[in-house]
């Protein structure tokens, strides 16, 4: 084994210049082991944290934007559509009722209308009454016992032909307003025939058509 003294000596026999290129060359090798067991290290653990610290923060801003879009959410009604269709079938239910309101205002009465009928056709001498019957009122809309009733009459009588169209025009003719269900015209020995006429008006009440 070479002992320190030995390389002493052989340190000094050589030249200045070897001495100065040993001594750099030790240097160098004393740096770049520190290099590779100390600074190397360090640097790698350094980078590790930063890739570390970088993804983390990526993470936080994901983690931001997803709070904010839930916000968001949360800030919204999810019954937004709903309730805007709901306001829009509360709008036109109301302009429908107020429509009907304003239509069953100018319609006869279910009292009167018995009466009407009953007058016009005694003012027609050429016509015989047989029968005026109030139907069953029913229900203008099925649900509970509210809302409007439809109140029907039903008036047989016999005449001539034109003398029932004379009849059908003085009924048209009159200022208030109701409403034809049907008309039936049978000829039973000419030139009489028998005419079945169905009116009806509309009452907030269900009771039956006097008269």
């Amino acid at each position: 084994m070479i002992k320190w003294d030995d390389l002493s000596q052989r340190f000094a026999a050589l030249s200045v210049r070897e001495q100065w290129l040993i001594a750099i060359t030790g240097w160098f090798g004393i740096l770049f082991i520190g290099y590779m067991l100390i600074i190397e290290p360090q640097m790698v653990t350094s980078q590790t944290v930063k890739t570390a610290l970088v993804d983390t923060q990526n993470d936080m801003i994901t983690a931001q934007n997803q709070l904010i879009v839930a916000n968001r959410k949360l800030q919204q009604n999810p019954d937004k559509a709903i309730d805007q269709k709901l306001a829009q079938y509360q709008q036109e239910d109301k302009a429908l009722q107020q429509a009907l309101e304003a239509k069953i205002g100018s319609l006869i009465t279910p009292v009167q209308m018995a009466g009407l009928l009953e007058q016009v056709l005694r003012h027609s001498s050429a016509l015989k009454l047989e029968s005026m019957t109030s139907l069953p009122s029913s229900q203008l809309v099925s649900g509970d016992q509210q809302g409007y009733f439809v109140h029907p009459i039903r008036l047989t009588f016999k005449g001539r032909y034109f003398d029932v169209v004379n009849y059908l025009n003085k009924l048209e003719a009159l200022p208030v307003k109701y409403y034809w269900r049907s008309l039936s015209y049978q000829v039973d020995e000419y030139p009489w025939a028998k005419v079945e006429l169905e009116v009806y008006t509309l009452g907030e009440s269900k009771d039956f058509i006097g008269g």
